[in-house]
């Protein structure tokens, strides 16, 4: 298999191939300051109502800023079930989430949420039919075993509430399996249909829920939705550009963005287990990041001989 996942990268360039990593660790970012902005800004109101802020905020960007130049091209798709399913899982997320964080501990929740990569290798071989090679599903269990030392997870991991958890990252893996079968669409019609139809649904919730946020809340909401879409076009065509194999655990930097972020704004340093897990999700990075260069550099060398 580990050749195969070769012959099928040799047509796609290592330029190509780095922006999608590029994009991958950019996305890793973006929620890693979307996690931080809800956290500290965010107190007043319900999650339901926070993540319909967001997408309010996601929609109203791209309707100003990005409709007078991309008009009905913004929705305009040949696939719209595919396009109304990628944005269902972003609702699933959170709904996921709440279930698993009324069941369990939440560092058990984050603790299994990170299989995600792993389910995205999963889908990328039953689903796109894109071989992984043992590398990859070597590299994606040693990331996923440093999230559980990260979050110090326990035995809690093995309740039946971690089937919400791992529902949450089903949801992440299924919406960039679908970002790569839908690649032909344009990106800004995805990121927009990623918002729509998150958007419809919970506006019919929002009466049982509303409570008037302050302005902090109002800010955090503002930044969560500019940057939260930033983090989704992102994601999307890190999926769309190359194979899942190949940028799936890059997802894993968003931990790492967490820790640097925690220690620039606020001093904090991780402990002396989660410090371990960090130099191993280091070496995750560093190694995924040889493999794919490496590859694509043989590959190279094969499409020019």
């Amino acid at each position: 298999m580990e050749s195969v996942i070769g012959h099928e990268t040799t047509a796609i360039s290592r330029d190509i191939v780095l922006q999608a990593i590029f994009y991958m660790i950019l996305s890793a970012l973006c929620f890693a300051v979307v996690e931080l902005t809800g956290t500290q800004l965010v107190h007043d109101i319900s999650a339901y109502q926070l993540v319909w802020g967001r997408y309010v905020v996601h929609l109203l960007f791209m309707v100003i800023v990005l409709g007078p130049r991309y008009k009905t091209r913004l929705v305009r798709t040949n696939r719209l079930p595919l396009q109304i399913t990628r944005s269902l899982t972003m609702l699933g997320m959170p709904l996921f989430f709440l279930w698993a964080a009324s069941t369990m501990p939440i560092n058990d929740v984050w603790a299994v949420y990170w299989i995600s990569p792993l389910i995205a290798l999963v889908f990328s071989v039953l689903i796109l039919r894109e071989p992984v090679g043992r590398i990859f599903w070597m590299i994606g269990i040693v990331g996923f075993g440093a999230m559980a030392v990260y979050y110090r997870a326990d035995r809690g991991i093995l309740s039946l509430g971690s089937l919400y958890a791992v529902g949450m990252g089903a949801c992440l893996s299924l919406h960039l399996t679908l970002s790569r079968i839908l690649r032909n669409d344009h990106p800004l019609t995805s990121l927009f249909h990623t918002a729509l139809w998150v958007f419809i649904p919970l506006t019919f919730v929002m009466p049982f829920v509303w409570e008037t946020p302050s302005p902090t809340s109002l800010v955090g909401i503002v930044i969560i939705g500019l940057v939260g879409a930033l983090g989704l076009y992102a994601l999307a065509r890190s999926g769309e550009l190359a194979p899942l194999p190949l940028v799936a655990s890059f997802g894993y930097t968003e931990r790492l963005w967490t820790v640097l972020l925690d220690a620039v704004l606020f001093g904090l340093l991780p402990g002396k287990g989660a410090l371990l897990a960090v130099v191993i999700l280091c070496g995750v990075t560093i190694g995924q990041f040889v493999v794919v260069y490496r590859r694509q550099a043989s590959a190279a060398g094969l499409a020019s001989s």
